[in-house]
């Protein structure tokens, strides 16, 4: 088992904070007015453990995945690289389903990992690409690429984006943290089972 939680296929177990069982995670859902059948994944059978906690974070996703004023890919793209560069292995699998299902070209999904040598994205993409990258490394957007974003997005949608960078990013710590497993059948870093390079001791 790696530091950071990597299990491989189809495992349901982590070793830092226990999964609720469907019984105990549905009866939390419903307390909080949640219907359990949008949280039978891992990761919510054990935030449900704190289930205000989980209602508040279940809120926030689904407003920035189904009420987003941003395009979708660009969402995703974001999403797939904080997994990649935090080495956020269930972030990444999860959202290569997630960008699939969109419409998302495997492609560009698999050239944000070094996007900055991609020619798949416009300038719109590589200013937010770089503002995803900042918010890994500084923790804010630097004042040049937020001129950039600002050449092709509204205050609205900056704002979006913003939320998209902070709450993935959060989501990323937080899977990392307690070891959340990948749903059973899940791919392990898909399509090709490649890690980012750190993963793999390079």
């Amino acid at each position: 088992m790696s530091a950071d939680g990597d299990r491989g296929n189809g495992a349901v177990e982590s070793d830092r904070v226990g999964l609720l069982s469907a019984e105990a995670a549905a009866a939390a859902a419903v307390e909080v007015g949640i219907d359990p059948k949008y949280l039978t994944q891992p990761i919510w059978t054990m935030l449900l453990r704190r289930p205000k906690y989980a209602r508040a974070l279940y809120s926030v996703l689904t407003d920035l995945l189904f009420r987003n004023t941003l395009p979708e890919r660009l969402r995703e793209l974001l999403i797939m690289r904080i997994g990649w560069a935090t080495n956020a292995e269930f972030e990444w699998a999860q959202h290569w389903k997630v960008a699939g299902q969109l419409g998302v070209p495997e492609a560009d999904i698999l050239a944000v990992r070094d996007w900055s040598a991609s020619d798949r994205f416009d300038p719109a993409d590589r200013a937010a690409l770089r503002a995803a990258d900042e918010v890994i490394a500084e923790g804010v957007i630097s004042d040049e690429t937020w001129a950039a974003l600002g050449e092709h997005f509204g205050e609205e949608d900056l704002i979006e984006l913003v939320a998209v960078l902070a709450t993935w990013y959060s989501v990323s710590i937080m899977v990392r943290s307690l070891h959340v497993p990948l749903d059973e059948g899940m791919q392990s870093w898909p399509p090709h089972g490649t890690a980012p390079a750190s993963r793999r001791g390079d």
